[in-house]
């Protein structure tokens, strides 16, 4: 299907803002969705450790380890929670679910106390970890580490369906202009090829069909009344 030369910018033009519009809403779905997960996954890491630190003082305090292992190893099986670990008041990991150890890049820093890590850990990934303070932080504190990768994965899951729809949107809108522009650029182009066959003898382009030259000839827009103008003009000349 051709579409006059004239129309070809603006259907350009259409092409290039839809799939500006699909591509900003993408990267604002990214961005919102992506921060939004980001801090709820955040939010319930840090429930987990205030829940630990909360409910089990008394086996930190009763230097019931063993108990405290089997409490902090049902927290993992949670989705996204890549592993916890207990400091004491001394700032000794008393129970852990790392194997077979705690990576020497956590036992390098845990004591600083801070409420976010950001970590690298060789084999393993990049994780978020977040802590609570036991006692306010006077009994030790606990430390859940949220895998980066999972939050990722939740993010393209969450935005998935959304870019996928609008996809389907931009290439329906991209199908429905053209044919939109064609029905308007049919009309000139066989309005051109009148023009050309009733001034030029035939020299110049084909002729539309004769139910095509009376189609346009009954249109009562711009169009048929140039096609009209024409028809008066060369019967004028004749």
């Amino acid at each position: 299907m051709k579409i006059a030369r004239f129309y070809r910018k603006t259907l350009f033009g259409m092409f290039a803002m839809m799939g500006l519009i699909v591509a900003s809403t993408s990267a604002l779905y990214v961005y919102t969705i992506g921060h939004q997960l980001n801090d709820d996954l955040q939010k319930n890491s840090r429930a987990i450790a205030r829940s630990i630190a909360d409910s089990d003082i008394d086996l930190i305090v009763n230097r019931n380890y063993s108990a405290l292992q089997s409490v902090i190893d049902q927290y993992v099986e949670i989705p996204g929670i890549s592993y916890v670990f207990v400091v004491d008041a001394h700032g000794d990991v008393i129970a852990h679910t790392f194997v077979p150890g705690v990576p020497e890049v956590i036992a390098a820093d845990y004591r600083d106390q801070r409420r976010v890590y950001n970590r690298e850990i060789p084999g393993m990934g990049s994780f978020t970890e977040v802590t609570a303070g036991i006692l306010a932080g006077e009994a030790g504190s606990v430390h859940v580490g949220v895998d980066k990768s999972y939050m990722a994965l939740q993010v393209q899951t969450a935005i998935g369906k959304q870019v996928y729809l609008l996809t389907v949107i931009f290439i329906v809108s991209i199908l429905v202009c053209y044919g939109l522009i064609y029905q308007v650029s049919r009309p000139l182009l066989n309005l051109r090829n009148h023009a050309w066959h009733a001034f030029s003898d035939g020299d110049r382009g084909e002729p539309p069909p004769p139910a095509e030259v009376m189609h346009l000839l009954a249109r009562i827009d711009e169009v048929g009344e140039l096609g009209r103008i024409i028809r008066s003009a060369t019967w004028r000349e004749l």
